[in-house]
């Protein structure tokens, strides 16, 4: 049922939810809730700049969905501080990028000492460590624009 909704909600968006029996919407629920706390452990212990994607318990794209679902349902009922929490994961998820085997060691490791990412030394020759805080970056802002804009949509 879960690969289902998730295939539908590619497609279609929340309203995959709507055909579903009050059951089966329950099911779903519950499955979001479980993502999402799964999720939120594992943003507790990895709280670098930069972390690895292969440390989160499920897809980027699984997690993003169970983030959408809930705050769908927490709109609904106006629980604006558990809408504000579920929106700073979904950004957060931008921290956590496929960082290439070779550089996992270095990136990780630094990003993790400083809580951010060093700036290069010379303007002109960008360290591993900076491209992988630019792609943190570009995907933060596309991730805020999305969760605005899904929320948005919602009201």
């Amino acid at each position: 049922m879960i690969e289902a909704y998730l295939r539908q909600f590619r497609k279609i968006g929340l309203p995959a939810l709507v055909g579903m029996s009050g059951d089966e919407q329950t099911f779903i629920a519950n499955w979001a809730q479980e993502v999402t706390d799964r999720y939120g452990a594992t943003l507790n212990k990895y709280t670098s700049i930069i972390n690895n994607a292969a440390e989160l318990p499920y897809p980027k794209e699984t997690i993003k969905i169970a983030i959408k679902t809930l705050i769908a349902a927490y709109v609904l009922k106006e629980m604006d501080d558990s809408v504000a929490i579920l929106k700073e994961r979904y950004v957060r998820l931008s921290t956590f990028q496929e960082i290439r085997p070779e550089d996992r060691k270095n990136v990780v490791q630094e990003a993790g000492k400083t809580g951010q990412a060093s700036m290069p030394s010379e303007s002109s020759m960008m360290t591993v460590q900076q491209k992988y805080l630019q792609l943190v970056l570009s995907e933060e802002k596309i991730l805020n624009e999305d969760i605005e804009t899904y929320l948005n949509d919602l009201n």
